[in-house]
């Protein structure tokens, strides 16, 4: 292997190990899928509840490569197969180095510029994040980069490589297809490489790719339908929508008339969503504004102008369809062809000014993410330490030791709660119970009070905002049909982490109110 990509890759592998050791961060969706993947390894199948075969995850990768941790590890804490997938998942990252350094290569840029990719990527926030917290993250970036290189590089036996490449990237996600596709789309309208042309040949190469990759994935497409009814995750189903040309057009709009860029693209989770991240967001806001429309410069990389389109077309599918725009977990599919961007940017830039006065720029630009993603790794270890650990954990802890046979619980937030009680439960929006999806859509809302009143659950666990919302819906439903049992506060706690960045972020879930029905 060229020294240069194994340094990058050793770089790349160690940056995300010291940040899962600093943070020990673990999303509340890697509790969700993991029940699942637990279940599977114990023999119990691959659902959530023993006995309900609902599909409570969504990416194949991401669920059975723990559940084969797990089985491997049985004799070991849940905490071992974690940390076994933080692992592979830093490897899987860490690989990334090797199509950046050959993109590089191929455009014979300075070497510089792939160091300064391999930078970009390790001070990419959401990326390394969603690399050690149990998403599959990592596999999705990694798939799309090379995507982008055997686009660019129409390396030998092209076709049967980039179905492979397809295949695997709806492995990661079974939206996958999406990113593919737009990455296709930018490429085939900016790109004037010969391998991105729309041409007969290139046209008969794409329809065997997808051919190959059809080969490869229809077995597990397959294997969901007829195990769980449908081959579509319950996780979709849960939070779809009613979709026709009137909301498609007025969604658009309605995002349109408050674009102001997707600043979240570069900050911690729900950075833009909360505030509290100051210069660093403006900062990122103009990041995610240069790099979402750096295709309407006509003099500009050919290659940075066709993944800016597609990075475009990314944002638009997470909030317009999907409506799951600010979500961590989703971003980094976003951030992994954005960082390319930046790499053919500052290219663009070098040979517009004077070197001397160049080599200022992404120095000023590496110590602002830098900073940012120093202060979004203090904000995150302290959430995972006084929220999640200490919050979330210990309400599911509680609930385990104090639950009876056959009780259910209600919550927004199923990860934690749900790994460590060990309850039924009636998730909002339905991800793990086909019952609030059918509830949701038998009472046409969303309204906490109603459905709570309509599914009877013998536990709740809300935050003090949705009581205020549940006492105005159905009066006296918590008074009178359930007692307060208990209230989990760290407001304390993260008053006196001092986060300097991001405290909104934790103040949000510093506080549950667990309530039993009477």
């Amino acid at each position: 292997m060229n020294r240069k990509i194994l340094l990058g890759s050793i770089y790349l592998f160690a940056v995300c190990m010291v940040f899962a050791f600093v943070t020990d961060h673990r999303w509340e969706d890697w509790y969700i899928t993991f029940r699942a993947s637990k279940n599977l390894a114990m023999g119990n199948g691959l659902v959530f509840n023993i006995g309900e075969r609902v599909m409570t995850y969504t990416s194949p990768i991401g669920t059975l490569i723990p559940a084969l941790i797990k089985y491997l590890l049985l004799d070991y804490s849940d905490d071992a197969t974690m940390w076994a997938y933080r692992i592979i998942c830093s490897i899987v990252l860490a690989l990334c180095s090797f199509p950046l350094f050959r993109i590089i290569e191929f455009f014979k840029l300075n070497r510089l510029f792939y160091f300064l990719g391999i930078l970009l990527l390790s001070l990419s926030f959401i990326i390394i994040d969603n690399t050690i917290n149990g998403m599959e993250s990592a596999f999705m970036v990694f798939f799309e980069c090379y995507l982008i290189y055997l686009l660019i590089t129409k390396p030998q036996n092209y076709p049967t490589k980039l179905g492979i490449i397809f295949a695997f990237i709806m492995f990661s996600r079974p939206d996958g297809f999406i990113y593919a596709g737009a990455i296709l789309l930018g490429f085939s309208i900016f790109s004037t490489l010969p391998s991105t042309q729309i041409t007969k040949q290139n046209l008969t190469n794409l329809l065997y790719s997808i051919f190959i990759a059809s080969i490869i994935f229809t077995p597990w497409f397959l294997w969901t339908w007829y195990y769980y009814g449908t081959p579509v995750p319950h996780t979709i189903i849960a939070k779809s929508r009613t979709y026709n040309i009137e909301y498609f057009i007025n969604s658009f709009i309605n995002y349109a008339k408050n674009f102001k860029g997707s600043s979240d693209i570069y900050l911690a989770p729900y950075g833009e969503n909360f505030g509290g991240w100051g210069l660093f967001g403006l900062f990122a806001r103009g990041m995610s504004l240069v790099s979402l429309f750096y295709w309407v410069n006509w003099k500009g990389n050919t290659i940075a102008r066709s993944l800016s389109f597609s990075t475009l077309a990314m944002i638009l599918y997470l909030n317009i369809v999907s409506g799951q725009g600010p979500a961590p977990w989703y971003l980094p599919a976003v951030a992994g062809p954005s960082i390319i961007i930046w790499i053919f940017i500052f290219s663009d830039l070098k040979s517009l000014i004077p070197t001397r006065t160049f080599y200022l720029f992404p120095i000023v630009f590496l110590g602002i993410l830098g900073a940012n993603f120093y202060f979004a790794m203090r904000m995150i270890r302290a959430q995972q330490r006084i929220i999640e650990f200490g919050n979330r954990k210990e309400i599911g802890l509680w609930l385990n030791k104090h639950k009876s046979a056959h009780d259910t619980i209600f919550m927004e937030c199923l990860g934690y709660i749900g790994f460590y009680s060990e309850l039924k439960t009636f998730d909002f929006p339905g991800m793990s119970s086909p019952e609030m999806v059918a509830t949701r859509k038998k009472l046409k809302t969303n309204q906490y009070g109603f459905l709570i009143q309509e599914l009877k659950p013998t536990w709740i666990s809300i935050r003090p905002i949705e009581i205020e919302n549940i006492n105005k819906q159905v009066p006296n439903l918590l008074s009178k049909q359930y007692h307060l049992v208990k209230i989990f506060d760290k407001r304390l706690d993260v008053a006196h982490a001092k986060i300097k960045y991001g405290q909104p972020y934790l103040d949000f879930d510093a506080v549950f109110y667990l309530y039993k029905r009477l």
